[in-house]
């Protein structure tokens, strides 16, 4: 299973002038990263918007010019494109994989909605920059001296001939031990990505991760309901004919843990609202709002944190117990009954209860630990 971890990275280098070139490369190849993306997405669309009105004779004879003077095909014209604009400027395995990226949003965006339900995708400066695995070169743990004159140990690597060095800060996340497994060959490195967000550099790594073997009971399963005062009430039957008042139960989460705290910053955001109309304006509504962007952004936060701690307990306790599948019980029919209440005016459940992204966490830890998740009416 591939998963993706979010690690800051910064250029090493401690010559200013040379940290410059080394910054200015790396600007350029976004730069074209980004151009070239949003052309091979008017490409694509331009494909398919021309081409139903000509005749089958005249769809035969639209060609493309390769950068020799050859023929291209409509598979590789992006690329040819591509390679007149940047190449020698630009990486073009990078620009490659960037092709391949807007090639396959671009199909997924024709089946969810089709050429003329949605506007066209654009790419913006803080998209992903997609490398191969074996363009990081020289991925290695080393000890360096600070500028305080002591010694650490980090993490270094080499793409596109620039020096990077990883920052892990409180690595809450374990990826420092992630990175530590791929070095050691125990996990394979898929294809990464470098984004540039908000003035700071990112790598997105992403990392086979092998599953998990854990003794399962044949037959045992464990029933979970999520609900949106108890996130998580479970527990384990070796049969579909259970007595729910019979079997004994497990809760995760609580009422008061979630949902009060939960509520505690919305009412803080609402506060904030009120008294926002006497903040200085100066540049506009985006000062004005910035301190309630800040509740937003922290009651997103707590709730992903929440969610990975009680979708990790739920697994921790099926692989415990030797369950191989987690059947949830009556999943479907309390998401439409809460979308009944918010369509009448009673918001507060589609509002406070995190059903999707509590299911999507489950699905992804299960599914690294080889359990099945199954839902039952």
């Amino acid at each position: 299973m591939i998963i993706t971890r979010k690690i800051e990275i910064f250029v090493c280098e401690s010559d200013k002038d040379l940290k410059g070139r080394y910054t200015t490369k790396l600007y350029d190849n976004r730069n074209a990263a980004v151009k070239t993306a949003n052309m091979c997405a008017s490409h694509l669309f331009a494909l398919d918007n021309t081409m139903p009105y000509l005749s089958d004779a005249d769809k035969e004879k639209v060609t493309f010019l390769g950068t020799t003077g050859k023929t291209a095909t409509r598979q590789n014209a992006p690329y040819v494109a591509a390679s007149m604009a940047f190449k020698g400027k630009a990486d073009m395995g990078m620009l490659s994989c960037v092709i391949q990226n807007v090639r396959k949003n671009y199909q997924e965006d024709r089946k969810n909605g089709g050429m003329w339900s949605k506007s066209l995708r654009s790419y913006k400066g803080d998209m992903p920059i997609p490398f191969k695995p074996d363009r990081f070169e020289n991925l290695r743990f080393e000890e360096y001296t600070s500028a305080g004159g002591t010694k650490k140990k980090g993490c270094f690597f080499t793409l596109m001939g620039i020096p990077f060095q990883m920052r892990f800060g409180r690595d809450r996340s374990n990826n420092k031990s992630i990175v530590e497994r791929v070095i050691k060959g125990e996990c394979k490195m898929a294809t990464s990505s470098i984004q540039i967000k908000d003035g700071k550099t990112f790598l997105l790594i992403c990392v086979d991760i092998p599953k998990r073997e854990n003794t399962t009971e044949k037959g045992k399963k464990l029933f979970a309901f999520l609900g949106v005062l108890n996130p998580i009430l479970c527990f384990c039957s070796e049969t579909d004919d259970y007595d729910a008042g019979k079997v004994k139960t497990m809760e995760i989460g609580t009422k008061e843990e979630f949902n009060y705290r939960r509520r505690q910053i919305q009412e803080a955001a609402r506060r904030c609202q009120k008294e926002c109309k006497y903040s200085n304006g100066g540049k506009g509504r985006k000062r004005k709002t910035a301190a309630i962007g800040r509740f937003h952004e922290k009651e997103c936060r707590y709730v992903d944190t929440k969610l990975h701690a009680y979708s990790k307990m739920l697994i921790d306790y099926a692989a415990k117990n030797g369950c191989g599948e987690i059947v949830l019980l009556n999943q479907s029919h309390r998401e439409e009954k809460a979308k009944e209440e918010n369509m009448k005016g009673d918001n507060f459940i589609i509002r406070n209860w995190s059903y999707s992204g509590l299911k999507s966490k489950i699905q992804y830890k299960a599914k690294l630990n080889g359990i099945i998740v199954t839902e039952k009416q």
